[in-house]
């Protein structure tokens, strides 16, 4: 009797001290398709700082977990937000200099499978798949102007179902995050042809001079609303683990981690940008 009454008092004491911890978690919340570049890089800040995650079905919805959680993390990125706008949807960043931690991005590789000599450049019919977010009937206009050729955008979840479908022959060309796209090229599946980054000799914009958003990137801010000093002490070692800056060099993610009110403005006027140029008139 004595060891059971022990076992029960011990069990007890365990599920307290469980659900007590709990409630000294951190959620990072992802509004984002989980095959899109930015899930690996919230899935990365998880890994980083621990705690729970929640994968928003939608941006609202993302939204709405992220305000209702009392120590949250919200893993924003601009696509997500020009995709709500396009869908008509009201996911704007709650970012300020105050409750954000991190502000970067990483830029989008375009590439083809080896063995083929599909082009974005020279005048060619090519099926370019890209996440559904950004292949917008505008943004394929705007392609086709800058002389693109006869272009037509496939929409995808996101990198991971643009890359399948390349390798499996349905599109020729793929539009796909940097990250996911060296990995590939590092196994031979791929060849990646340009990137959106302005910085290497290979940017589309160079190529392409009459691109509209040559300078693309998936925008991200990482902000919180949690009030507790041991979770904002965790949330602000982030920025030194060594295993999240390998993670950011391997992916090509760069961005700083001391966010000033700039780097959440330069965010909003790139989303107004893609709005002006990509977004489909309803």
């Amino acid at each position: 009797m004595k060891k059971t009454l022990s076992t029960i008092i011990l069990t007890a004491i365990a599920t307290t001290s469980m659900a007590f911890f709990g409630e000294d978690q951190l959620t990072i919340v992802s509004p984002s398709s989980k095959a899109s570049p930015t899930t690996v890089f919230a899935m990365g800040v998880k890994k980083s700082v621990g705690g729970k995650y929640y994968q928003g079905s939608n941006c609202e919805d993302a939204g709405r977990a992220y305000e209702e959680k009392k120590d949250a993390v919200f893993i924003y990125n601009s696509s997500m937000e020009f995709g709500a706008r396009n869908k008509g949807l009201n996911c704007p960043s709650l970012a300020t200099p105050e409750n954000t931690l991190f502000a970067g991005g990483t830029p989008i590789w375009i590439c083809r499978r080896p063995g083929t000599d599909n082009d974005l450049v020279v005048g060619q019919t090519n099926a370019l798949g890209m996440a559904s977010m950004y292949a917008t009937k505008a943004h394929e206009s705007k392609m086709r102007d800058a002389g693109a050729g006869d272009l037509t955008i496939v929409p995808y979840s996101g990198s991971k179902t643009v890359v399948n479908a390349l390798r499996a022959g349905d599109i020729s060309l793929g539009w796909i995050g940097s990250g996911l796209a060296k990995k590939q090229v590092a196994k031979g599946n791929l060849e990646c042809l340009y990137t959106t980054d302005p910085k290497k000799d290979n940017y589309i914009g160079k190529a392409l001079p009459g691109l509209k958003v040559p300078d693309f990137k998936i925008g991200y801010l990482v902000y919180t609303n949690t009030k507790n000093e041991d979770l904002l002490a965790k949330l602000k070692a982030w920025s030194t683990d060594p295993e999240f800056q390998a993670y950011m060099k391997k992916s090509l993610v760069d961005g700083t981690f001391n966010v000033t009110q700039d780097d959440i403005d330069n965010m909003a006027t790139f989303v107004d940008k893609m709005t002006a140029h990509w977004l489909d008139k309803k």
